[in-house]
């Protein structure tokens, strides 16, 4: 059972009693990441993501690993598109120094001019090392094209040029329009006292302004281009992400998109992979994912290869969509698909880090929390109807948007 309460500056916070366990997680989830970023700023929510743990006022960053180690806590970070988290675990014994640590990382970090300078490189050494990663490469070159012109189609951790210019007064003005009350919300699971942690929230994060965000707009669901992207590396397979649309977060039809998508690629007994890889032996990695934002959603599919292979995996690929496009799944694909999403959600949940973050992202980005009970409920609840309907409505192969990445052509 979850509770939502108000701190006195109005941040919102979700509370989850898991009392067969004295382990304790926190996380501060802010509306924050590369979907509101405008063009000097692209990268700057993740920059920041990494400055909060390059010390505080009276911590260095040595000192901030040190008091985490000594509770046993598993203190990290992390940006998407849509948010930003800050999140640690620890016992339940630990959890006033492990909320003071967060607090004084979040309002008490000096940002320092020599360590900011320090962590661009380290930044850009990030980047690097996506960009030699194929499958993230080909991901990231699949959004810049099909959402070519909106926040959506940036990458999550900037482009060199935009990290390189970043200063304290650039991240603390960001900082100042982001990090506010409205804006935040604080998710807590596991063995806790309820009002004990509200009396520690109240002393820590009051500094926080209570003022609604004036900088995000809300947008319709955007469409994906119908783009066909083909960039080379030097590697030796081809790799392939490819996309149809999907749905924002917070939208109904996310529940038989998820059961679509278990059954075409998220299993060894998907399409995907029972054909393409168990029957023609075309791949060692094929499958699918959704990805759900504020404002728009895409069903993926992925997939490397043999180069001289790859025309016939693609061959494999749009007769496996077409025939879903003309017969739908069947009873068994869907029951199975159901089973499994069921499963995970159950097994997700046995841990307070799990339940901390689900129950955090869903109240800041879909302003509600969503009980394991409701989301096994709604997918269980997908017919072979439902499903028909999403097939017809969103998957038409002529509309679809790929990235494909080759190997450097061989010069003769």
């Amino acid at each position: 059972m979850v509770d939502i309460r108000k701190l006195s500056n109005g941040i919102r916070v979700i509370f989850e009693h898991m009392p067969t366990t004295n382990i304790f997680s926190a996380g501060m989830f802010i509306k924050a990441g590369s979907n509101y970023e405008t063009e000097s700023y692209r990268g700057i929510s993740h920059f920041i993501e990494h400055m909060v743990f390059k010390g505080t006022s009276d911590k260095s960053a040595k000192e901030i690993a040190v008091i985490s180690d000594c509770i046993g806590g598993m203190l990290n970070a992390y940006t998407g598109k849509d948010l930003t988290c800050f999140f640690i675990k620890t016992t339940e014994d630990n959890s006033k120094t492990a909320l003071d640590l967060i607090a004084d990382m979040l309002t008490h970090s000096l940002f320092d001019k020599e360590l900011i300078e320090n962590e661009k490189k380290v930044v850009i050494e990030e980047i690097s090392m996506y960009e030699d990663s194929p499958e993230d490469y080909v991901h990231d070159k699949l959004e810049e094209a099909m959402w070519a012109g909106n926040a959506l189609s940036y990458p999550i951790l900037g482009y060199r040029d935009t990290v390189r210019s970043f200063t304290k007064d650039m991240i603390l003005q960001y900082m100042s329009s982001f990090y506010v009350s409205e804006n935040i919300v604080i998710s807590i699971a596991g063995c806790f006292d309820e009002e004990s942690i509200m009396a520690m929230l109240e002393e820590d994060f009051l500094c926080f302004e209570n003022k609604k965000c004036s900088c995000q707009d809300e947008e319709a669901c955007i469409d994906i281009k119908n783009v066909y992207v083909v960039n080379r590396k030097k590697i030796e397979q081809t790799y392939l992400s490819m996309a149809f649309p999907g749905v924002p977060h917070d939208d109904d039809e996310r529940y038989p998109f998820a059961v679509l998508s278990g059954a075409l690629g998220q299993s060894m007994s998907s399409r995907l992979f029972q054909i393409i890889r168990e029957e023609k032996a075309l791949v060692y990695n094929i499958g699918s994912s959704n990805e759900s934002y504020q404002n728009g959603g895409i069903l993926n599919i992925y997939a490397g290869c043999n180069p001289e292979r790859f025309d016939e995996m693609m061959t494999c690929i749009e007769g496996i969509i077409n025939d879903l496009s003309r017969n739908g799944l069947d009873d068994e694909e869907i029951s199975r698909s159901r089973d499994q999403i069921r499963c995970g959600m159950l097994l997700g949940m046995e841990t307070t880090d799990s339940r901390m973050m689900s129950n955090g992202r869903n109240l800041l980005l879909r302003g509600r929390a969503v009980t394991r009970e409701e989301a096994i409920a709604k997918i269980d609840a997908v017919t072979k109807e439902d499903i028909g309907n999403i097939v017809s409505k969103y998957i038409d192969w002529q509309k679809k948007a790929v990235s494909v990445l080759k190997p450097e052509e061989q010069v003769k």
